[in-house]
């Protein structure tokens, strides 16, 4: 098949969403679809896939860098982008090389709705959040935008021809809405590069490596990903244990600078280190260098890409007992904690003062990633889903609320 995939975000840049996008492109890529992909304009072109051509949006007027999450660059950015992707489709039509589908994610889906109107062209639901549930987690005063997203969402997953979702969560808020219940599940798999080859310099500093026993986090610097909490669990740790320090890696400029005040003195004594990013080639190197790893997210139902290589690593993990994490760990390959600076620290604690017991988690957590969450398992599923979208697309099968799909010329 000919696929649009619509990326409305910074790709590739080493962050969650692009990275998944970049696995789903891989996946088609292998399958022999010939694919193009639209994104903002930010970001390191793709070029090493074949059959896998990289489009991106000019740079809007007064926008340089789009942050993650909603904000007035990334608004203006999708005017730039929804334009960009109509004149794609009207393009290849024209060429009489049209596209069967549209692969949509994030807001590109309303999008997908549109141009399903307007040229008759299906479109799959990419569905690795909810967007509503964001707009509510960033204010509490948003929830009237966030009442129209979730209808919105509704309306996309009922026209769409199918829905990948990235979690459990995800599937059980989309299946009750499509008509043909269509929902497959596509679980991240772990990203982290090689274990080999030196360490980056701003991991040792110029202070020398971290001593004793090593926790480290590696994620953005956002609210909800409970750094904060984790912080003060350390502040906890530190005070008992004088073996542990704790290394943060990535984040933003503006984000380490605050945190970095958070944790005060840990800081200044190198309790606490923040390292800033790294690159993704190297997180496995990276990882190997920890004795712990820490996801203290707080919000949210999906589960963190970070996780399935957190597990991958063979260090054991600190993970906060919510959905977002339970729907993938358990008891048996992770410590779960109650999300509070008390709990978090006793899980910590734990696994600092005993070596076998980080060996006898992180062992568990190893064999059940590699075994549950493998590539070949992750290619497998999108083969099967594409494979039954393929059909669908031929059979021209109705969708709730409209008639069945006809491809139109544009």
């Amino acid at each position: 098949m000919r696929v649009l995939v619509l990326a409305p975000h910074p790709l590739f840049t080493p962050r969650g969403t692009p990275i998944a996008v970049r696995a789903v492109l891989a996946g088609l890529s292998e399958q022999g679809h010939r694919v193009d992909v639209l994104s903002f304009h930010e970001g390191e072109d793709i070029t090493d896939l074949p059959r896998v051509s990289h489009e991106r949006i000019a740079r809007p007027w007064g926008v340089k860098r789009v942050p993650i999450g909603i904000s007035w660059q990334k608004a203006v950015s999708d005017v730039w982008f929804f334009r960009r992707a109509w004149a794609m489709i009207r393009r290849a039509a024209a060429a009489g090389d049209a596209y069967d589908v549209v692969h949509a994610g994030e807001e590109a889906v309303f999008m997908a709705g549109v141009f399903r109107r307007w040229a008759g062209l299906p479109f799959v639901y990419d569905m690795d959040s909810r967007m509503s549930a964001q707009i509510v987690e960033k204010s509490g005063w948003l929830w009237p935008a966030a009442k129209v997203f979730a209808a919105l969402e509704r309306r996309s997953i009922e026209r769409s021809a199918g829905v990948l979702a990235v979690c459990p969560a995800l599937v059980d808020e989309a299946m009750p809405y499509h008509p043909a219940g269509n929902v497959a599940l596509l679980p991240d798999i772990p990203n982290t590069g090689t274990e080999d080859g030196e360490l980056p310099a701003a991991l040792t500093g110029a202070a020398g490596p971290p001593e004793g026993v090593r926790l480290m986090y590696v994620g953005n610097l956002e609210g909800y990903q409970g750094v904060g909490l984790m912080l003060e669990a350390f502040e906890r740790v530190a005070a008992q244990d004088d073996r542990a320090t704790l290394i943060v890696v990535g984040g933003r400029e503006d984000h380490i600078e605050h945190y970095t005040g958070v944790a005060r003195g840990l800081v200044t004594n190198g309790r606490v280190r923040f390292v800033g990013p790294v690159p993704i080639d190297r997180l496995g190197r990276v990882m190997a260098y920890a004795d712990v790893l820490v996801s203290p997210r707080t919000k949210g139902d999906n589960t963190p890409m970070k996780v399935y290589s957190y597990l991958q690593s063979g260090k054991p993990v600190v993970a906060t007992r919510l959905l977002t994490h339970t729907q993938v760990m358990n008891d048996d390959v992770s410590v779960l904690v109650e999300p509070t600076p008390e709990a978090m620290a006793a899980g910590m604690l734990d696994l600092v003062r005993s070596a076998e017991r980080r060996a006898a988690v992180g062992g568990a957590g190893r064999a059940y990633v590699e075994r549950e969450f493998s590539e070949d398992a992750y290619r497998a599923r999108l083969r099967a889903f594409y494979a039954g979208i393929e059909d669908t697309i031929k059979a021209g099968a109705p969708s709730r609320g409209g008639p069945a799909v006809e491809r139109k010329t544009v």
